[in-house]
């Protein structure tokens, strides 16, 4: 199988002598793929129902001519002005319900159906146009979907109350399900609905949590008939996109329905230039969750170069971050972008090649990576391991947190971190997981901040660890039920059976008085927090939190206490033929990393390979082991075994040294 390494072009900004040159620069650079048509629907169809597609026509054939792949963007966002007219329903409008005019790109509501309508035929158009061209390797469905704004439009709000009579089915349920007593909100006709967030404030949690959903579904559906074009249209081509689920102001629950839409896992990748920084986790986390069970590499269909204001990351790091992606199952690598802007929103992202056309040393570093992959093919890649743990994810949790930030104060970007970083530190595998829809084998599933228990993710739970299978759950989960409202029965909700406890309360760090007693205060960023001390199973730690939570133990026993406060810090209860673990305390990196690794031995887990700190590696294959070294500084790593260097060609007996950002593949076998 092969690795691609390419690029985003924007032949559209270009005049027609500049294509012929920048190919070649691609060429020489040995680049093997690029993704075009993205972000100009307009240049195709200038005019409803009058397509220009000739100029396309010859980008096409240029890349066929030079042998480079192309990824063809389906360009739904921005829609052109015209369809802005036409489609007054996709205008985003203001949460005072005042339309806004389209100055910026994906301000549309593409649950539109007026807007559908346009947005798809314009796809059929396009798949059947380009779907037999011999430069075609993919289509590519929009861009960055997911990112946006919620539309607070007369015709949003109809959709919204059909999707509330569809899930509902009576006023009543739907006032039992949003506590409308409170404050004298009784709904007396599902008309009487509205979307519940104005200039001035959020509605009630129940209402809010929904509207989110409402989004997410109008997101998903469109997704789903977009993907359909092309398994209809062009039956065997595969096809991906660059989502943006995790958009704050929008985004949608990928994990709900995802393989109704995605062929094979795609995302945009911004890791920033600092490994010590929480965004390389945060993207790390993301492309495990893009990926979720599909059981197919991820395309990084963008991949930061530059970066607003940044000419180039340091260098090597470029080079390090894509051989970490290939590690950590990748496929496919474009960076971002061909070259820089030279007018629009993106002036100064910078790209491969500067905005007077010529290479910048992102150039030459992506064609040592792409000299590097066709060193490496034929080694095993992509990697496509079989995860023996999960990590089961929650966007109704996602969404809370927004909401409640007065309780839920760590932030659900935050608790991909800390899992991402202890998998990072142990050097294993995992997966993300919808626990609605679990389709996999694993002896360990972690649940981490699962805020929002729906009964659905708890039956699968229940049932998982009764029929063996071993859960690590973290605080705060359980703590309101799929409506929203916080359970009035023993947390966590709906599984206290399971856990065998009961979470009694919970110490704030942050607040003075609400310390509990022996408090060792320390500040960071984000303000005054607790050093609490953890001790057992032959290791002695501290983990920084800041909310942490009283557990009443019933069923369950102590495994392990906060020492300092004499309080139980991990219970552990047997339940059918498995066990539940709940950490009493919100997700932090030091305390899962330790209990995955006191489980080890006991649950079978596949071990990380024995690395020095900032070096990643794996075995890829019989004999094939695989290094990235994350960190700036030159690293000595001792080898399982002597063999030869992939990329160096040289032979190594029982130790490599890795320059900064430096990274090797050793085959035993000398092949």
């Amino acid at each position: 199988m092969a690795v691609y390494v390419g690029t985003n072009y924007h032949p559209h900004d270009w005049t027609k002598e500049r294509w012929k040159v920048d190919i070649d620069f691609m060429k020489k650079a040995g680049l093997t793929i690029v993704r075009l048509g993205h972000l100009c629907w307009d240049s195709y169809e200038p005019e409803e129902g009058v397509y220009t597609f000739e100029w396309f026509d010859e980008v096409m054939n240029l890349f066929a001519e030079a042998g480079i792949g192309v990824v063809l963007d389906i360009s739904m966002r921005p829609a052109p002005i015209w369809v802005h007219k036409l489609c007054p329903g996709c205008n985003i409008s203001g949460r005072n319900g005042v339309a806004q005019a389209s100055i910026h790109r994906y301000m549309e509501d593409v649950d539109d159906p007026a807007y559908q309508y346009y947005a798809l035929r314009f796809a059929g158009v396009l798949v059947n146009r380009y779907k037999e061209h011999p430069a075609l390797h993919a289509f590519g469905l929009c861009n960055e979907e997911g990112s946006g704004m919620m539309s607070f439009s007369g015709y949003a709000r109809e959709r919204f109350i059909n999707w509330l009579k569809k899930k509902y089915e009576t006023v009543e349920k739907l006032n039992a399900c949003w506590a409308t007593q409170r404050w004298s909100r009784r709904l007396s006709s599902f008309e009487d609905v509205v979307l519940p967030e104005n200039e001035f404030f959020k509605g009630a949690p129940e209402a809010w949590l929904d509207m989110r959903r409402f989004f997410s579904d109008g997101i998903i559906r469109f997704m789903t008939r977009l993907a359909g074009v092309v398994r209809e249209n062009a039956p065997g081509i595969p096809f991906s996109t660059n989502l943006f689920a995790h958009s704050g102001r929008l985004g949608f629950d990928y994990l709900k329905d995802c393989e109704a839409f995605m062929d094979y896992p795609g995302m945009g990748y911004y890791p920033m230039y600092d490994m010590e920084g929480r965004l390389p986790f945060y993207f790390m986390a993301v492309y495990r969750e893009c990926m979720s069970e599909m059981g197919k590499p991820v395309w990084f269909l963008e991949f930061q170069t530059g970066r607003d204001g940044i000419f180039c990351g340091p260098k090597g790091y470029l080079r390090m971050q894509m051989m970490l992606g290939l590690m950590n199952r990748g496929e496919m690598f474009l960076g971002w972008t061909w070259r820089s802007m030279y007018g629009g929103e993106e002036q100064y992202h910078h790209g491969i090649l500067g905005h007077d056309g010529m290479p910048t040393p992102n150039y030459y570093e992506l064609a040592q990576v792409s000299e590097d992959m066709k060193k490496l093919a034929g080694h095993g890649f992509p990697y496509l391991p079989v995860p023996d743990t999960a990590v089961a994810h929650s966007m109704d949790s996602w969404w809370m947190t927004k909401y409640q930030d007065g309780q839920f104060r760590q932030d659900y970007q935050d608790v991909l971190v800390e899992v991402q970083k202890a998998f990072f530190n142990l050097g294993r595998e995992h997966n993300v997981v919808n626990l609605r829809n679990l389709k996999n084998d694993y002896k360990l599933i972690i649940v981490p901040n699962y805020i929002v228990m729906d009964r659905v993710s708890a039956d699968t739970l229940r049932k998982y660890v009764e029929q063996g299978g071993t859960v690590i759950m973290t605080g705060y989960s359980g703590t309101v039920n799929e409506n929203g409202q916080v359970f009035q029965t023993p947390r966590p909700g709906l599984l206290t059976d399971v856990f065998g406890i009961r979470v009694a309360g919970f110490y704030r760090t942050d607040m003075p008085g609400f310390f509990s007693e022996n408090s060792a205060k320390c500040k960071n960023a984000s303000g005054v927090r607790e050093l609490l001390s953890v001790s057992g199973q032959g290791r002695n730690f501290y983990v920084n939190v800041d909310y942490y939570e009283d557990i009443e133990l019933h069923t369950a026993q102590s495994f392990t206490e906060f020492t300092d406060k004499k309080m139980c810090a991990v219970s552990v209860n047997n339940y059918g033929k498995g066990k539940a673990y709940y950490i009493a305390a919100e997700t932090n990196c030091e305390f899962l990393q330790w209990l995955i690794e006191v489980l080890t031995d006991e649950l079978g887990l596949k071990r990380g390979l024995a690395l020095p700190e900032g070096v990643q590696g794996r075995r890829i294959a019989e004999n094939k082991y695989f290094y990235v070294n994350t960190s700036e500084k030159q690293v000595t790593v001792k080898l399982p075994t002597a063999g030869r260097g992939v990329l160096s060609d040289r032979e190594y007996d029982r130790e490599l040294v890795l320059a900064g950002y430096d990274c090797e593949m050793i085959c035993a076998d000398s092949q």
